[in-house]
């Protein structure tokens, strides 16, 4: 039962995760292609707006949580988030820089670190029951 409940969360979470993903990229792209803004800064804005997406669908569709938002739980969710956000900078920061990869190959990698924050966090610390 237990497998059954972790592999449909694990998948919910991973479609949710391409969404957010997706307004992350499309958001990265425009302020560093468009407004020419530093990878750094709009890695930080581009995220913050996916964390939004993230937080709104994962509780209410991939952990089915039915009672009322509360201030606790959202701040345990941004607690996870800031955590995540700060490790991918880092590997974002590493991987542009020190690796040498393009900056859409970096933030994918720093995209894959963040998931796997963040379920983990999303699951043992925000939306358990």
């Amino acid at each position: 039962m237990i497998k059954k409940i972790l592999k449909s969360q694990i998948i919910k979470f991973g479609l949710v995760g391409f969404l957010n993903t997706a307004v992350d990229f499309g958001i990265f792209t425009l302020l560093t292609a468009v407004a020419g803004l530093a990878s750094t800064i709009s890695h930080v804005i581009s995220y913050c707006c996916g964390v939004l997406n993230s937080y709104f669908f994962n509780r209410t569709w991939t952990f089915k949580q039915k009672n009322k938002i509360h201030l606790k739980e959202f701040l345990k969710f941004l607690l996870v988030n800031l955590a995540s956000l700060g490790l991918s900078t880092l590997v974002l920061n590493y991987l542009e820089t020190e690796a040498n990869l393009s900056v859409y190959l970096a933030k994918a990698g720093a995209t894959i670190c963040s998931m796997a924050i963040n379920f983990v966090g999303s699951k043992l610390l925000v939306f358990k029951k």
